[in-house]
This record gives C-alpha cells, sequence and structure tokens, in this order.
C-alpha cells in the first residue's frame, strides 16, 4: 500500500472572527499571514498568543493545529485539533485533520473512527473515503478499504490513484482478476504511471500469467530504470517460464541497483543452478566470495547452486563455512540438513532441523525438512504431519508444506484431503508445474477426469523446460486412458529426443488404444531397434498384435518379455487378457494372480479383470470378493463397474449389470453407454 496520504492542509487565512478581542483577533490575523508565507514557527507563536488572550475560541486551536502539522508535528497537531473539538464537537475538518494526522502516526484504529465521524458530520467527499481506505488497508481491513475506495470513486471517477489504490486492495484479498480490471482502468487514465503497472504486473505473476506480467515489468522499467524490485520480480517470472537466462540478467542487475533487495542473491543462486551452466554458477559467487571471504551468506548461496547441481556433498562443505562464519543462521542449517536428507543421513538432517528451529521457531522450511524425516526415519507420519501443521501455522504462505503434507495424504489414499492441499499449494505458487501433475492424479483417483484435463491444459500452457516432466506427464495421461493427449506429448518428445527407446514405447501405447494398431508395432519394433533388451517393447506389441488377431505372433512376443523380465508384472497382465480372449479362463485368473503378486498398488484393476474371469467359470463368491476390492480401493474409476456390469450379465443379472453400467456411464464411460443401448433398453 502506498504511504499514508499526502498533507492536503491548507490555512484558512483572514476568516473573521467575532467576539475575539481587538489584540487578539491581531494576533490571529499575523498568524494567518505569516502561515500564507510558510512561516509556521511565527505562525505558532502568534496563535499561541491569541489563545492566552482568549482560550475558549476552538478556530485559534485549529488555525494553531495545522501549522504544527505542516511543521509535521503530529503529536501537537493532535492536541490542538482534539481542544479545537472539545470546544466545537461539530467541527467536521478537525475530525478530518486529525484523523490525518493520527494516520501520519500509525494510529490506524482512531484515524478510522475520525474519519467515520467527520463523514457522519458534513457532506462525504472522496478525499475523506480516499484516506479512510487507506487507513483501513493499514491495519488489514482489506475489504473495508475496497468498500472506501469503490465509494470515493462514485463521487471521483476519473481520479486514477483510487482505481490503483482498490486494485491494491483487492490484490490483497486474492482478488487479482479485478484488481487487474482497476489497474487497466488507471492505465488509462495514467499511462506513465509505473507504480501502477508493477502492481499490475504482481496480479498477473499471481495468477500463474508470467508472460504478462513480464511485459508488465517490461513497461514499468521503461518508465522508472532505476525500480530493482520491478527488475527482481520479472525475474521471478522469467525463472517459473525456465527463462532462466533471462531471469540471471534481472537479478543481477537488481544487485546493481540495490543489493540489500531481500533474497535476491538466493533466487540468483537457484537460477544459475537450473540453468545448468554450473561452471559460471560457482564462478560468479567464487568471485563475490574472494572480494568477501568472510560473508556467511554468499557461502550459503553457494551450497544452494552446489545443491541444485546434485553435488550435495559439496554443499555441504559450503554450508558448514557459513555456519562457521554465522552460528547463528537457521536457514544455514536447515539447507544442510536438506542436503543431509538427500544423502540419507537422516540422523545429521533431523538434529540440523532441530537446530535451525532452535534458533528460528518461525522458519517453516525446518519443520517441513523434520516432518521428511520422521517419515523417511521414523515411519512416523503422524509426527510428520504435527510438524506440516506447524509449518502452516507459522507461514501459511509457504506452499511447500500442503504440497508435502498433500504427498502424505496421497499415501493415507485420502485423495480428497490431498487435493485440498495440492489446491491451495497452487493457489500459493502458480509456477509448480509438479503440484499439478500431484493434482491431477488426485483428481483421477476422485473420478474428476475433467479437471485433469484442465491441469493438463495448464502444464502445456507452463511450457516447461523439464523434459522429465513432460515425460512422467505423457506416462500419467496413457496410464490414466488419455491417449489422444499422450500421442501428442509424446509426438513432440520425440522431435527433441528421437534417439530414446522408451518414448516410442509410450507413443506405440496411446497408439495402440486409438486403434491404429500398425503404427503401434512399428514404433515398437523401432524401439527395439534402438534397445533390444526392453521387455517392454516386446509386450505392448504382443498386446498390440492381439488387437491385429495375430494371436500367435502376440503371444510369442509376451512370453518372450516374461522370459527377459520374469517380475514384468505387465506382461503378465497382457497375457492374462489375452487368455480370456481364448477362454482360458483359469489361465488368466493365474496371471492376473501373479500381476497382483509382482505389484498392487499399479494394478487395482487386475482385481476387476480377475472378477472378470472368474464369473465366467461361476465363482460368484470369489468374483463379488475382487470386485469389491477394486472399488474400494478406486472407488471413482469407471472401468471397475462396467467390467462389473459385463461379469453380472454372465451370471444372467441383467438388473445388476445395468445398473453397474449407469454407474459406469456417470463416471464417463463409453463402453458402458454401449452396453446400455444392447442390454438395458
Amino acid at each position: 500500500m502506498a504511504k499514508f496520504m499526502i498533507r492536503l492542509f491548507t490555512i484558512l487565512l483572514l476568516l473573521p472572527v467575532l467576539g475575539i478581542a481587538q489584540t487578539a483577533e491581531s494576533f490571529v490575523k499575523s498568524g494567518n499571514e505569516k502561515a500564507g508565507q510558510k512561516d509556521y514557527k511565527g505562525a505558532i507563536v502568534d496563535f499561541t498568543k491569541a489563545i492566552q488572550i482568549e482560550g475558549k475560541k476552538a478556530i485559534i486551536y485549529f488555525y494553531r493545529a495545522n501549522a504544527y502539522n505542516n511543521l509535521k508535528d503530529d503529536a501537537s497537531a493532535i492536541r490542538d485539533y482534539t481542544k479545537t473539538i472539545e470546544l466545537d464537537p461539530s467541527h467536521t475538518t478537525a475530525y478530518y485533520y486529525r484523523a490525518n494526522a493520527e494516520g501520519n502516526t500509525k494510529q490506524y484504529a482512531q484515524a478510522i473512527a475520525d474519519f467515520t465521524k467527520a463523514l457522519s458530520l458534513g457532506k462525504p467527499n472522496a478525499d475523506m473515503y480516499h484516506y479512510r481506505a487507506n487507513a483501513k488497508s493499514n491495519i488489514g481491513d482489506y475489504k473495508g478499504a475496497e468498500e472506501d475506495f469503490t465509494k470515493a470513486i462514485q463521487l471521483t471517477p476519473n481520479n486514477p490513484e483510487l482505481y490503483e489504490y482498490r486494485g491494491l486492495a483487492k490484490a490483497n484479498l486474492n482478488k487479482n482478476k479485478d484488481a487487474i480490471a482497476d489497474y487497466d482502468m488507471a492505465a488509462k487514465l495514467d499511462p506513465k504511471n509505473s507504480d501502477l503497472i508493477f502492481y499490475r504486473a504482481n496480479s498477473k505473476g499471481n495468477l500463474g500469467d508470467y508472460k504478462g506480467a513480464i511485459i508488465d515489468y517490461t513497461k514499468s522499467i521503461e518508465l522508472n530504470a532505476n525500480r530493482a524490485e520491478a527488475y527482481f520480480y520479472r525475474g521471478n517470472a522469467e525463472g517459473n517460464l525456465s527463462n532462466y537466462v533471462d531471469a540471471i540478467a534481472d537479478y543481477k542487475k537488481t544487485i546493481q541497483l540495490n543489493p540489500k533487495t531481500p533474497n535476491v542473491y538466493k533466487y540468483l543462486a537457484s537460477a544459475l543452478g537450473n540453468n545448468g551452466d554450473n561452471a559460471s554458477a560457482l564462478a560468479y559467487f567464487g568471485t563475490l566470495i574472494k572480494q568477501d571471504p568472510n560473508n556467511a551468506e554468499l557461502y550459503l548461496y553457494n551450497g544452494l547452486v552446489k545443491s541444485h547441481m546434485a553435488d550435495k556433498e559439496g554443499a555441504i562443505v559450503d554450508f558448514d563455512k557459513s555456519i562457521s562464519l554465522n552460528p547463528k543462521s537457521s536457514d544455514a542449517y536447515q539447507n544442510r540438513a536438506d542436503a543431509k536428507l538427500s544423502l540419507k543421513h537422516y540422523s545429521g538432517a533431523k538434529e540440523d532441523a532441530d537446530t535451525a528451529l532452535k534458533l528460528d521457531p518461525e522458519n517453516s522450511y525446518a519443520y517441513i525438512t523434520r516432518a521428511r524425516v520422521k517419515l523417511l526415519l521414523l515411519n512416523d507420519t503422524t509426527g510428520a504431519i504435527t510438524d506440516l501443521n506447524t509449518a502452516i501455522a507459522t507461514n501459511e504462505k509457504n506452499d511447500y508444506s500442503y504440497a508435502v503434507r498433500g504427498d502424505i495424504e496421497m499415501v493415507q489414499k485420502d485423495y480428497k484431503a490431498a487435493m485440498t492441499d495440492y489446491n491451495k499449494s497452487i493457489d500459493l505458487n502458480p509456477a509448480n508445474t509438479e503440484n499439478y501433475m500431484k493434482r491431477m492424479l488426485a483428481k483421477l483417483k476422485t473420478g474428476d477426469r475433467q479437471g485433469a484435463i484442465q491441469d493438463y491444459d495448464r502444464l502445456i500452457y507452463l511450457n516447461s523446460k523439464d523434459k522429465g516432466l513432460y515425460i512422467r506427464l505423457g506416462y500419467l495421461m496413457v496410464n490414466n486412458r488419455f491417449y489422444k493427449e499422450g500421442l501428442d506429448l509424446f509426438n513432440t518428445l520425440i522431435k527433441k529426443d528421437p534417439k530414446n527407446a522408451k518414448l516410442y514405447i509410450e507413443r506405440g501405447i496411446a497408439k495402440e488404444h486409438l486403434g491404429n494398431y500398425t503404427d503401434a508395432i512399428a514404433d515398437y519394433n523401432f524401439a527395439l531397434q534402438l534397445d533390444s533388451s526392453l521387455s517392454e517393447a516386446y509386450h505392448n506389441r504382443g498386446n498390440a498384435k492381439l488387437g491385429l488377431k495375430d494371436i500367435d505372433g502376440g503371444l510369442k512376443d509376451i512370453n518372450k518379455a516374461i522370459a527377459m523380465n520374469p517380475k514384468d508384472d505387465k506382461a503378465y497382465f497382457i497375457r492374462a487378457n489375452y487368455k480370456l480372449k481364448l477362454k482360458d479362463y483359469q489361465g488368466a485368473i493365474d496371471d492376473y494372480n501373479s500381476v497382483l503378486y509382482l505389484n498392487l498398488d499399479d494394478n487395482v484393476v487386475a482385481f476387476a479383470y480377475r472378477g472378470l474371469a472368474k464369473s465366467y467359470i461361476g465363482e460368484t463368491e470369489r468374483m463379488n470378493a475382487d470386485f469389491n476390492e477394486a472399488v474400494r480401493l478406486e472407488p471413482k474409476n469407471d472401468l471397475m463397474y462396467y467390467l462389473r456390469g459385463c461379469a453380472k450379465l454372465n451370471l444372467k443379472d441383467k438388473k445388476g449389470a445395468c445398473a453397474d453400467f449407469n454407474t459406469a456411464v456417470t463416471l464417463g464411460s463409453k463402453d458402458a453407454q454401449e452396453a446400455i443401448k444392447k442390454y438395458c433398453q
């Protein structure tokens, strides 16, 4: 928020003072003349003499209060405005001006009360609402501030400052879209105001519109080239788009303009590390360390660069040096704890996290690190959650704490709670692509496939340069039957990395499920040319051959995959499906058993397929047990209900089958829609 307000006081010159003795009147006249010439000290002397002669006239105290105010002696001004009000309780302007002085001395509650009184006594004007809004903002009442700015705008709709400040109030309420609308209006009225362009950039960044934010930060810099914070925040936006070269340049410019900008070295270290130009990163901080070898922070940041480079041991050496120079640095202990955690030095990590918290009980990251240690060292889920809750209570804007708590909730299969935490983490840091991936999985677990697609679209928009992220995203899309999206992703990835055999396998899976078996087999063949040891290429090629009804060729490929890798659960699953087609129901059950034995977590659907196989041989009780387990584990998976419907048809339970098909349709199953047309009309 801007400073409380400018001083708008004007001296009321030569107003008639009826009924005052001649001597007092002459002193008032002289005081006003001196005030008009900006001789405020002389004016105070004259007003004081007038008060000594005639001390019951409110107007004289009011004049002297104005003079004190113009000397920025707010305490004296407040005393005289108070005396004015005692003598004349209906003096609207005295309340108004006293409120101004109270605002200047950070007595915001009193200021709000006086502005409110002034508004009740006289005809409201825009400035009264404006300045009361400022006071409300200063005590964190942004909703009240927004309401007052709105009233001020109604009275003076062409004042750009009001839109600018209302935008700030809205931004503080996380109403960034509405804030941007106000900044747009302000910019139309005052296009050369670098402040409001800067604020608009902040709101765009808060919404994850980093490209738009960069455009506005650039405009703000064009209008004010020495604004260090504009370079800093533009660097953050560029970093969020993985434009690390530009981010590094902006952080260095920030340091040039204001080396004391909070966290600038930390963000620079992160950008240098993420850019992959490790030599330049280390050289930069190495140079700074030579210039200032006893600066503990520089070793801390040098350690962060090494940590980003996965040189955890080298990072610890730097953190050790930082701690030796500043043994009270909670951040150094916390980062050393993280490095030790990565090296599985759990006891040392916990000790450092404990020390970080002793030094600074408000270090939310230290609670997170200790929570992770409790999980990995002690399997103490309850203790970990307690630390994460404390981290959130300590700093409710630390997105990482919500993300880690969400991860634990995912393991506990509390998908709704996990999604709530991922939502919060993303709200706080819309650039963290990893959390979109996690939220996608949580949405899929709760049956929100449309929501998962929205997160997919957001990830594509963010255009991360992290190839590994997109590979995992492609796996997630294909494994959850978003085959077109998966195909598009793997087409892009293969263009960038044409020698990666596993990318061809995943693209082949997407093509296969879209019905293009011939092209899928071509991808599997090429993958095997690149790497003949990939059992997954054989088992997937075998599955595609099933689609072309090449039973013998398909089984040959699948058996080869199993011979190459006896723990290939996917191969057993595909062979089980073959046996189901061939009506070898007991053989299919045996292979589904192998799937669940080898990898239960990733093969919940095998329960449903095994239940279907059992329905063919009349094992009703065991069939129901399998489907009950499948639905319990994934109650929002449409395939479970579709397959159970098919099993019930095998047992002549048409009513039960149609009920399951209808449930599957509500969850998005197209196969179930066809089944209803065929069996349930």
